[in-house]
């Protein structure tokens, strides 16, 4: 079939190379419009880095709808979005004689909207996968065409997550386009829905009044970016690994500071692994202790 593709971050570029190698053909790529990020400096989606490099037109609209006439001369048969980062207006889904598909990060209904890595290691899932789903003006929530599951490692994080679930959600593309035809889409149950938006600057600051293992889990969903964040001595600390400890403490106080770092919770406590100070680079806990001692009975909190 002939595609057009619109995608924005390394997920989606992810999925577009896995589209590239297969049998169908990739018409036009849209993605989000270059951003400057730190000092002002232009970075490239990656997804429009990639279709550079492959030859492929790319489109960088603020909004999609605004080039609908565009999308209609390539003659795609079909769209395919991951996280594109725009929302789609039925004029543009109207587009497509077969309509648009979506490369989703969960298992539909649950964790519809931007963040479905993050959350299902937030919440303690011990299996998450991929789905992919006929786009419709709902969030989400259009009819489901394939699933894919996979078991969330004890100490995976949304980093090692999110990649392992592109290269899952880009075979299970190809396969999904390979007998589209023969697909009997399946309704979504949207009583099981719940809805993940995009995380804010401050929810990425630990609340050590939770449990442990509530905190470790959103120091894993977080790493390494946006990462979780708290405030000591003044000073934004980024904590990016942890694990759970049966070390007793006041929660968010520091336990120990010694040959390991440890913070009190609502129960037990969290031994850091991998920390970064203002102003330096990340470090394994034990390089970092060998340079700074965090004062014991520090209280560790938000902004």
């Amino acid at each position: 079939m002939k595609v057009l593709f619109m995608g924005t971050p390394d997920f989606a570029a992810v999925c577009l190379n896995k589209l590239l190698a297969s049998s169908h053909s990739v018409v036009g790529v849209v993605t989000q419009p270059d951003r400057a990020v730190k000092r002002g400096k232009i970075e490239l989606p990656p997804v429009k880095s990639l279709a550079l490099e492959r030859g492929l037109t790319v489109y960088q609209p603020e909004k999609i709808g605004r080039i609908c006439d565009t999308l209609k001369d390539l003659g795609a048969d079909i769209g395919v979005t991951a996280a594109f980062g725009q929302l789609l207006p039925q004029s543009v889904i109207d587009v497509f004689p077969k309509g648009i598909i979506n490369v989703h990060g969960s298992l539909l209904p649950k964790y519809r909207g931007a963040s479905p890595v993050q959350s299902a290691i937030m919440n303690g899932e011990t299996q998450t996968g991929v789905t992919i789903m006929q786009t419709e003006l709902g969030l989400d929530s259009g009819d489901i065409l394939a699933v894919k599951k996979t078991d969330i490692g004890i100490q995976e994080t949304g980093g090692e997550l999110m990649a392992r679930l592109a290269g899952l959600g880009g075979e299970l593309l190809v396969e999904t386009l390979d007998n589209f035809d023969g697909i009997n889409p399946i309704k979504q149950n949207h009583a099981e829905a719940t809805v993940c938006k995009t995380i804010k600057k401050s929810e990425q600051y630990l609340d050590f009044c939770e449990e442990n293992v509530s905190v470790v889990n959103k120091i894993r969903a977080l790493s390494p970016s946006p990462c979780a964040k708290t405030v000591i001595c003044g000073e934004v600390y980024k904590l990016y690994a942890a694990e759970c400890s049966d070390e007793i403490g006041e929660a968010g106080r520091i336990v120990r500071c010694d040959k390991a770092l440890i913070i009190g919770c609502k129960s037990g406590s969290v031994s850091i692994k991998k920390i970064q100070a203002p102003g330096k680079r990340a470090l394994d806990i034990d390089e970092f202790l060998r340079g700074k001692k965090l004062p014991i009975g520090e209280v560790c909190g938000k902004i």
